[in-house]
């Protein structure tokens, strides 16, 4: 039923110049939107599959996706300016390893429309995993102009200035400290920005460990922050994890030990064990470090 719709579908935009002229533009955002859900329905097929599925089923998914390049293409045959189906084509090339047909593409969805900020995400991406991190920053910079309120863009112009720091240098001047505390910055406007999603809470948070100068009560605030999303098992116990480790860094061990409590004795059994390891180490430092603060000062050395 899915295979005869499309064709219908096709068959309204494969007329003259003059009906396409006249084509209601309620029609053209239809046929764009059933494409995103078709390549939508795929991606899901494709999550499903593993080392199991039969090769008949990749074949028919892989026949799939060439008939939706296929759809793509007679798409924009008719709609030549449109830019989101430009980025949407690229994106699907993308994702079957064409990167350079996908790249063209996104630059025609810009000579199209300099302002859609998603092609340009989708070339910093490109521009990020070839060795051009610069450019990807830029590139970055001009989507979050673009489009404020994504919070996606934040969060990769911030991912990619605290992994690429020479590259992160040299656009901005800015030295290492520096570097993180606007990467901090970007990731905590992306995690406001989407407060459910735990990828950018989880990952504002994680970059607390990387800075050179950690305001260590902010990441607890980030942690706690993590910790009151709806969250799995799995990312629950992750996140009393580094509550532990960040007390410890704040030399709030009792906390800490609660905190490392919390961990299931199964899979986060080597975890608790490396922090309760941690907790008994920084406790002995610091009862070291008072009881030489404590000791009086040796007096001066009577002379003969």
């Amino acid at each position: 039923m899915r295979r005869v719709l499309m064709i219908c579908l096709f068959a309204a935009v494969a007329v003259g110049p003059r009906a396409r002229a006249e084509e209601d533009p309620r029609d053209v955002e239809r046929q764009f939107r059933f494409l995103l859900s078709r390549e939508d329905e795929l991606h899901a097929q494709y999550d499903q599959f593993d080392s199991h599925t039969p090769k008949a089923d990749l074949d028919r998914w892989n026949s799939q996706i060439r008939r939706l390049e296929g759809d793509y293409q007679h798409f924009l045959n008719n709609h030549p300016q449109h830019a989101r189906a430009m980025v949407a084509y690229g994106e699907l090339l993308d994702d079957q390893g064409q990167m350079e047909d996908a790249e063209r593409w996104w630059k025609r969805a810009i000579a199209a429309d300099p302002n859609e900020a998603y092609a340009y995400n989708d070339l910093a991406n490109h521009y990020g995993h070839n060795g051009h991190a610069d450019q990807a920053l830029r590139y970055y910079q001009t989507a979050i102009r673009l489009v404020p309120t994504e919070p996606v863009f934040r969060f990769n112009w911030a991912t990619t200035c605290s992994l690429f720091w020479n590259e992160s240098r040299a656009v901005y001047g800015w030295d290492k400290n520096q570097i993180f505390q606007h990467a901090l910055e970007q990731l905590r406007s992306a995690r406001d920005l989407a407060p459910q999603n735990f990828d950018y809470s989880s990952a504002y948070a994680e970059t607390f460990f990387q800075t050179p100068t950690t305001n260590w009560p902010e990441a607890y605030q980030a942690w706690q922050f993590c910790l009151h999303q709806p969250l799995g098992e799995g990312n629950q116990q992750f996140v009393y994890a580094n509550l532990a480790r960040v007390c410890i860094r704040m030399g709030q061990f009792d906390e800490a030990r609660q905190w490392a409590s919390h961990l299931s004795r199964g899979e986060q059994e080597s975890a608790r064990r490396a922090i309760e390891r941690r907790i008994a180490e920084s406790t002995k430092a610091a009862d070291a470090s008072a009881t030489n603060s404590a000791s009086p000062a040796p007096g001066p050395v009577p002379k003969p």
